[in-house]
């Protein structure tokens, strides 16, 4: 495979990733010696000449846009140059040295607010230069952000491939909005992504935890619940983010500058506050460095608490006894105390690196892990907690180490496989992972965590069936989770599998019936099905729950048109538009309802309107122009269709842009 040369150039070093119809590798330019890119290979689901001309054509325009897009600012990944070779599309982009930013947060390990705002203002401001080409970048995460060597500044990749090239499975969905998963993005779309990242960041939270987090919702409003947990939190920085993560996107911030102006209100005053109550709550902390602590923080203890009991053992004891109790703190005094009696006890290093680990202080997790070690190199649960430590703080080689020894020491250990595996997912070994993941179920054949885990890389490779029977074997363990119905169901419908993500749907509903979510996104099911009773009824059922969801009024109204009812369409638009009257897409819809009764005079006064609220809503343009057409308004519709084409293909929107200029043509002509 090296000594092919892709596009007469570009020789083969590695394979990065493989999907099923995607692959990505690191490539050479024979042109230029010891030069490295990412080749992105798009193959094409159907190979019908007719249709591999459309793709074509869909592929250069879009191509051409992130090209001329990425070239323009220095933190975005850059478009090298495109071709197609064989009928497979390819994508030639910048290698950036760096770190992706799943190196920073997702570890477990909680952030300082001053560090969040400055990240997410760094982040806002690529934002706002991605939205003025008016491009929805649509799969903003920590992996597809990478911490570039250079000048450590941050550098937004992986901007969605052509979309109607090949036809992929959904990811990572904790990032992704209502809206999004609807094939609705909006600008905002990308801020609801980084409010979640913030999130993530601000309570140190794990993959795992962070996919919890996105399942606890009010069943009501379908608002995240993630302030509970945090009630020392800057209360300007909560509203923001709050904000940011809005489950109506119309209720979120409209624009990245918006978050930019609130942002920059609290930096300058978040810093004094902070350290203040750092002092009032741990004053030891005022010591410079861990070590500083280590070193004198027994002797803090030794004064804070009574005089403690001689016996190291029966202070072991007490701490375990706590520890079980989740009194992680009280164990931490046990076991401190019971190293003043006996420094050289090995099993307290280890308990007291337990419970350090429990209360998210890794460093300190990792510093008695080692020292446990230093005492008894045969220990395997050392290496094991102290790879667990060294994962939480990003240092996933050296956790693989630690994995490696205690696996020699005890290899019947499936948490250590488990453990192994995760660390190998975050160096992008896929293959070593998976291999991991299969060893922990097999020596732990109900191992939830292991199947959870080994079917969200699974469905990250493509691999969407095999990853459904990870899911499957999680639900048969926890029937009764309905959060994780739901989190198949949607995976399902990105599938194209109506009929399975619709029994998930309902499975999810029976486990609670309050799932407004469910409810809508089954509602949608029914009405592609043709089910029109049991669409209406679930959308009726949201409006039950929440008399206020315009989501659910411009969702029935949908319905109600498919049907040719366009006068209940046009009712349910009016409430749409009653409860929100910035909504766009209600106004335009309402216009087609309009038209298609006969009432081309409000159908023009509705797509006005739409595009009085969305000044770049390129559909309305269009919509308009046809109106006018038929009107005999031959000027105005060619500038309505001049406008619509100027969008499209601003949008990378190809199809839709050659339509408006075929409708110019044949006007003018």
């Amino acid at each position: 495979m090296n000594s092919y040369l892709l596009d007469t150039r570009y020789r083969i070093l590695a394979v990065l990733s493989t999907e099923e119809l995607t692959q990505t590798y690191l490539v050479e330019d024979s042109n230029l010696p010891e030069s490295q890119f990412i080749l992105k290979q798009l193959r094409p689901a159907n190979n019908n000449p007719q249709e591999l001309n459309i793709l074509r054509r869909l592929f250069r325009g879009e191509a051409e846009t992130l090209e001329k897009l990425t070239h323009a600012h220095n933190q975005l990944q850059k478009l090298a140059t495109y071709f197609e070779e064989k009928e497979e599309f390819y994508l030639v982009q910048e290698f950036i040295p760096g770190n992706p930013l799943t190196e920073e947060i997702l570890l477990g390990i909680p952030l300082e607010e001053e560090q969040v705002i400055n990240l997410l203002l760094e982040l806002l401001e690529i934002l706002v230069f991605v939205h003025s080409y008016e491009v929805i970048h649509q799969d903003i995460q920590p992996s597809n952000i990478i911490r570039r060597d250079v000048d450590n500044k941050l550098v937004l990749i992986d901007f969605s491939s052509p979309r109607e090239i090949v036809t992929t499975t959904m990811g990572n969905l904790e990032y992704i909005p209502i809206e999004q998963l609807q094939g609705n993005p909006q600008y905002n779309s990308d801020i609801y992504a980084l409010g979640i990242m913030a999130i993530a960041a601000l309570q140190g939270l794990t993959v795992e935890e962070l996919t919890i987090l996105i399942g606890n919702k009010n069943v009501l409003t379908g608002e995240i619940i993630w302030r509970n947990n945090m009630p020392q939190i800057n209360q300007e920085l909560a509203k923001i983010i709050d904000k940011m993560i809005r489950f109506d996107y119309r209720k979120r911030y409209q624009s990245a500058n918006e978050v930019i102006d609130d942002l920059k209100q609290i930096n300058d005053t978040q810093e004094e506050p902070k350290q203040e109550k750092q002092k009032l709550q741990k004053p030891w902390l005022l010591l410079t460095g861990i070590a500083g602590f280590i070193a004198l923080g027994t002797a803090a203890w030794f004064f804070l608490t009574p005089k403690p009991v001689v016996d190291a053992k029966l202070l072991y004891l007490q701490g375990v006894e706590k520890y079980d109790r989740n009194d992680y703190q009280g164990a931490i005094k046990d076991f401190t105390q019971a190293l003043e009696a006996n420094p050289k006890d090995a099993k307290t290093y280890n308990a007291r690196s337990d419970a350090f680990y429990q209360l998210k202080d890794y460093q300190k997790a990792q510093l008695d892990a080692s020292k446990a070690i230093q005492l008894n190199a045969k220990d395997d649960n050392a290496y094991y907690d102290r790879g667990f430590s060294h994962y939480q703080l990003g240092k996933y080689k050296e956790a693989i180490a630690d994995y490696n020894q205690a696996i020699q020491l005890n290899a019947k250990n499936p948490y250590t496989y488990y453990g192994r595996g995760l660390a190998f997912v975050e160096l992008k070994n896929s293959q070593k992972a998976i291999v991991d993941f299969n060893k922990a179920i097999a020596l732990q054949p109900n191992y939830s965590g292991a199947y959870l885990q080994r079917g969200i890389l699974r469905r990250r490779l493509g691999q969407t069936q095999t990853a459904i029977q990870d899911f499957d074997t999680i639900i048969e363990t926890n029937p009764h989770d309905a959060q994780a119905f739901l989190q198949r169901g949607l995976t399902h419908f990105a599938n194209n599998d109506r009929e399975l993500a619709l029994k998930d749907y309902n499975s999810a509903i029976e486990l609670n019936p309050k799932y407004i979510e469910a409810y809508l996104n089954r509602g949608d099911v029914y009405s592609e099905l043709g089910k029109n009773l049991e669409a209406t009824e679930d959308y009726n059922k949201v409006l039950e729950l929440d008399p206020k969801s315009s989501l659910a009024y411009l969702h029935r109204g949908m319905h109600r048109f498919s049907l040719g009812n366009y006068q209940g369409a046009i009712a349910d638009y009016n409430e749409a538009i009653k409860l929100n009257p910035k909504n766009g897409t209600a106004y335009n819809n309402r216009g087609n309802a309009h038209l298609e009764s006969g009432n081309k005079k409000a159908a023009i006064t509705d797509y006005t309107k739409a595009i009085a609220v969305r000044p770049n809503y390129a559909l309305a343009y269009y919509n308009r122009g046809l109106v006018r057409v038929k009107n005999g308004d031959k000027k105005a519709a060619i500038a309505d269709f001049q406008q619509a084409a100027k969008i499209f293909k601003q949008r990378g929107q190809t199809t839709s842009y050659q339509d408006a200029q075929k409708e110019i043509k044949n006007l003018q002509n």
